[in-house]
């Protein structure tokens, strides 16, 4: 099992199988270089490969507003939207039936301006998604594929959350299609890694990229618990630009449901964490430690004295520890001046450990052997630190399984079902009227084999995360039935 973490500062690469093997390497690198390294030791192509990456997306979050996206809408009729973007002709209605097709004259005049991407929204199309699919079509007279976004694929009825999630999707996707298609230089298949800590085929993140979002989090949050077994703690992984806080209980991180982005309600899901802007190349300017990262630390060939080149100057020897020491005595004059500098982050971090429910910590990252004992004793906490700590993020990457989520809507009246927006026979006879139980026997089963045909035989607990039916009646006969239901995979460590 491979994992790759992009991290804000280092690209982390784990083997895992009888034992483990690590790689770090700077992203300015690139991660061609990563994958490079990894094949002089194992075969790609034959071993399950899982990429997590939340640097696009942040780098979207930074760059939201500079981003221009056309948002199209079909909310359909009685409805104002227009405060969202532009609403289009078209409608679809509760039941998935096309009431009103959309106009492609308007289409085409809508698509007029100068947009980096496209947004497509219908209210009921994870029903039926043909408006938003027939838009698409229109939309690709002037925009590629991975610059038009459809809100479909994101698997959920509430229209406004979807619309903010389908935004953010084409703002980042036309850079996962990039990461994408680079990767495919080495692999044929893979996976990407998830928020919530699951693993997905690449092929439904380029439809629902903000899926990633978050990823580096989770993984070091199971990363840590394959490591330690600890089921309840606070994991704290000291990077190169920040510091996370993980919390684990019951050996599984809190899932934030709805998370914001950008000012705006999403769809997403994703591990709940806290973080600080500081890390091991924070910058060190008059005197305190900056919460900014410019360059790798002196030590490391770059151009800024560092929290690490200060912990070269009180006696650590991490890199070119000579470097280090040497730009430091132009910095200052005394010992007690770096250890001030040093003393600003592990009061920062001990203070924030205070501040939580956990007696205990699990450190995380190049700078965890170094830091988190004096940090646990300043807390009050007891304290772990796994071999590998280096590259925790990157084993959790390699050791989760696949977590698939399905959003079902059955109708017995039309004999239609709806898997994540595309519309198939429905497994239960016209007008019939199903318990309750089959219905999600049903979903589940049709989710384990969609995870089945991406080759995951590990599938463990599924998890109905909505479900809501009723009888549909007609002259006093009850004529069928409708149900929604989502299902999901829940994320954690393979068995394997």
């Amino acid at each position: 099992m491979i994992g790759i973490d992009v991290g804000g500062t280092n690209t982390d690469a784990a083997v895992v199988s009888e034992e483990i093997f690590t790689i770090k390497l700077p992203n300015e690198l690139g991660l061609g270089r990563v994958l490079e390294e990894l094949s002089k030791h194992v075969d790609l192509k034959s071993e399950r490969l899982v990429i997590s990456t939340s640097i696009a997306l942040n780098f979207v979050i930074s760059k939201f507003n500079e981003i221009k996206t056309l948002i199209l809408l079909i909310p359909g009729p009685g409805l104002n939207y227009s405060n969202y973007g532009v609403v289009l002709k078209g409608c679809v209605n509760h039941r998935g039936d096309v009431v009103e097709d959309i106009d492609k004259d308007e289409v085409r005049r809508a698509l007029n301006g100068r947009y980096n991407n496209v947004a497509i929204a219908s209210k009921f199309s994870v029903r039926n998604p043909k408006l938003e699919e027939d838009v698409k079509c229109i939309a690709l007279e002037k925009f590629k594929e991975e610059e038009i976004a459809l809100s479909y694929p994101i698997g959920i009825l509430n229209y406004p959350l979807r619309i903010n999630t389908t935004v953010l999707n084409a703002k980042i996707k036309k850079t996962i299609f990039e990461l994408t298609n680079l990767i495919k230089k080495y692999v044929d298949r893979f996976y990407y890694y998830k928020g919530d800590g699951g693993i997905i085929p690449y092929e439904l993140a380029l439809q629902n990229p903000s899926l990633l979002y978050n990823s580096s989090p989770a993984a070091v949050a199971f990363g840590a618990y394959y490591l330690t077994r600890e089921e309840n703690c606070l994991v704290i992984d000291i990077g190169g630009t920040s510091t996370d806080f993980v919390p684990l209980k019951n050996g599984k991180p809190k899932i934030v449901e709805k998370a914001e982005i950008a000012g705006m309600k999403t769809a997403i899901r994703c591990v709940d964490s806290f973080s600080i802007p500081f890390g091991g190349d924070s910058v060190v300017r008059n005197g305190k430690l900056m919460p900014e990262r410019l360059d790798k630390p002196i030590a490391f060939g770059g151009k800024y004295f560092t929290l690490t080149d200060a912990l070269n100057c009180i006696g650590y020897e991490i890199g070119n520890y000579k470097a280090s020491r040497e730009a430091g005595k132009e910095i200052f004059r005394d010992l007690n001046d770096f250890e001030v500098v040093v003393d600003q982050f592990l009061s920062n971090v001990a203070d924030l450990i205070k501040q939580t429910e956990y007696d205990k910590i699990v450190g995380a990252g190049y700078l965890a052997p170094m830091l988190i004992p004096e940090i646990a004793k300043r807390a009050n906490v007891s304290y772990k630190i796994p071999k590998h700590c280096e590259a925790v993020n990157a084993i959790g990457v390699a050791v989760s399984k696949v977590s698939l989520s399905l959003y079902a809507r059955y109708d017995t009246t039309t004999g239609r079902a709806v898997y994540n927006g595309k519309v198939e026979k429905c497994p239960f006879g016209m007008g019939t009227i199903p318990d309750d139980d089959e219905i999600v026997k049903s979903a589940i089963d049709k989710l384990i084999s969609l995870a089945k045909e991406f080759g995951e035989e590990d599938i463990g607990d599924v998890r109905v995360l909505y479900f809501n039916s009723y009888a549909v009646v007609r002259g006093g006969i009850r004529r069928g039935k409708i149900a929604d239901v989502i299902v999901q995979i829940e994320p954690g460590i393979r068995n394997g």
